[in-house]
This record gives C-alpha cells, sequence and structure tokens, in this order.
C-alpha cells in the first residue's frame, strides 16, 4: 500500500488496480476527478470519497436523487453508494456545505456489455440530453408512440414525466430494447 500525497489529476495512476481513499476538493474539481477515477480503462477498483452531498447525489443518482446524465453513464460499470452523512463540525474549518461518504465499486460484470458500451452511452447521452421534453418524447427519436406506451406499461413509468423520473434500471430497460431493435 501506498499513500500519495498529490494533486490527483496531475498524478500518473497506477495501471494495475488500485483504491483510492480520500477527502477531495469541494466545487468544479470534484467532477473531474470522479470523472478520471472511473474511465472506462482505468484500473480503479474502489474509492471511498468525502465529497460535497449535491455532487454525490449527481454522481449516484436514484435512490438518493434522480438520476442524472453522469449517474446514468456511471451505474452500468459502477455501484454506487451515498453512506453516512457527516457533520460540518467534523472538520476543522468546517465546510459551508454538506458532505458525506461516496462509494463507488467497479462491478466485475458490468451491465452493458463491452460490445454495446457505446451505443449504450450515445443512446443515454441523445436521450436523456433533450432538455425540457418528457421521457416519451426523449424516446420518439428510437420508438414508436405505441411502442413507448407499452414500455411504459411494462417498465412502469410515466412517460409524460421528466427522463429523470426514470431509475436506471428502467433505461437500461428501454436500451436493451431499442438495442434489440437495431
Amino acid at each position: 500500500m501506498a499513500i500519495v500525497h498529490d494533486d490527483f489529476l496531475r498524478h500518473p495512476v497506477p495501471s494495475t488496480p488500485y483504491k483510492v481513499v480520500g477527502s477531495i476538493p469541494f466545487g468544479a474539481r470534484t467532477s473531474a476527478i470522479l470523472t478520471r477515477l472511473t474511465e472506462p480503462e482505468g484500473a480503479t477498483t474502489d474509492a471511498i470519497l468525502i465529497v460535497q452531498r449535491e455532487a454525490a447525489e449527481r454522481h449516484a443518482g436514484g435512490p438518493y436523487a434522480p438520476e442524472t446524465l453522469r449517474s446514468l453513464l456511471l451505474k452500468p460499470w459502477w455501484q454506487i453508494e451515498i453512506g453516512r452523512r457527516l457533520r460540518r463540525t467534523d472538520f476543522d474549518p468546517p465546510p459551508s456545505v454538506d458532505t458525506v461518504v461516496l462509494w463507488l465499486a467497479r462491478r466485475t460484470r458490468p451491465l452493458v456489455a463491452d460490445g454495446e458500451a457505446a451505443a449504450y452511452r450515445r443512446f443515454v447521452r441523445e436521450s436523456f440530453g433533450r432538455r425540457g421534453r418528457t421521457a416519451g418524447r426523449c424516446l420518439s427519436a428510437d420508438l414508436t408512440r405505441r411502442q413507448v406506451r407499452r414500455l411504459s406499461a411494462d417498465l412502469r413509468f410515466d412517460a409524460s414525466a421528466p427522463p429523470s423520473h426514470l431509475s436506471f434500471d428502467q433505461w437500461l430497460g428501454v436500451f436493451r430494447l431499442v438495442a434489440a431493435k437495431q
């Protein structure tokens, strides 16, 4: 085991499996650090991090918060949990934001096959990224209205709700149907 005190975004990461434990800066760098940790070709196996609660929710999505594009892009390859909420007084000086322990563990068997990874990412980005729309409208580029109605009944989601209201499992189910059609 090696303890490294350095800027994670500049420090070369190991090419062999490794774990990360730490408290990462709050703010803009949080996303960059989490992105580097979870790169598909990376060797990170686990990360236990103290992060700002809002950032943890953005990356974890359901059941902690609505799904986000980021959470949907991570979940096929990562198990993500928000653990203990920390008190501001646990820090010196106390932060002005709420903090939690975020745990990320690379899945030993991804929920999307390697050959479908690019298609999944493209599907989620294109579908979820249509802002101001309903889930049904977001899916209309890939599915007919009838297919959306049937799928929303089968997967139990409201097609008139925003796309963030669909769970990861529902998004995965929709992707699998769309991928099977192609």
